[in-house]
């Protein structure tokens, strides 16, 4: 077995990105550029940060997906085998990359993702926690749409969807924290984490 060792240093800056445990995504406490880490080293990113809504609290930011991608659904079929409309439309997913149960994950992903995106500078913060790879992610995203169509109210037997990625990023998500819960300052959902 042989043991490679990988600089973490901002491929922007040249700072030292800290992360936690398992860490794969790092933002830059200096310059505030994201980068995620692969096999070769650190791949840089494009990043931003969700803005708090006016009057919220943040004690805390996490990393998240910013994901667009072109969606097809086709070949529904409901019960009785009849064959209804599919759709197609560009869309964008927010979807945190932090551990989180998968539960609180996918409902701040749907909350984060019907909320309008206001986009600012990545505040100079400590912003740990990112270990959720993007193929996940973009699995999380087909999990999302499969559940949107199978909760429409016309008794849908089977449905086909297709993701083609258009465009990715990170952001920073802004959190206030407390008896280990997080509450997004974006969209005001509350989820279970213990990570203080």
């Amino acid at each position: 077995m042989s043991l490679h060792l990988i600089n973490l240093d901002c491929p922007s800056c040249g700072s030292a990105m800290r992360g936690e445990g398992f860490d794969t995504i790092f933002f830059c406490e200096h310059c505030g550029h994201a980068a995620v880490l692969q096999d070769e080293g650190l791949d840089p990113i494009e990043s931003s940060a969700l803005l708090p809504k006016a009057g919220r609290r943040v004690r805390q930011w996490r990393p998240a997906w910013r994901i667009e991608v072109d969606v097809k659904v086709y070949d529904r079929v409901r019960t009785g085998g009849r064959t209804t409309p599919g759709w197609e439309g560009r869309r964008v997913f927010f979807i945190p990359a932090f551990e989180l149960p998968l539960d609180d994950l996918t409902r701040l992903s749907r909350a984060l993702s019907e909320v309008a995106e206001t986009v600012a500078e990545v505040p100079r913060e400590p912003i740990h926690g990112g270990l959720l790879a993007l193929d996940d992610a973009l699995t999380l995203i087909r999990h999302i749409l499969i559940g949107d169509e199978v909760r429409r109210s016309d008794m849908l037997a089977s449905v086909m969807v297709d993701l083609e990625e258009v465009s990715r990023s990170l952001v920073a998500l802004p959190f206030d924290t407390g008896k280990g819960r997080l509450k997004c300052a974006v969209t005001g959902t509350t989820i279970r984490h213990s990570v203080a």
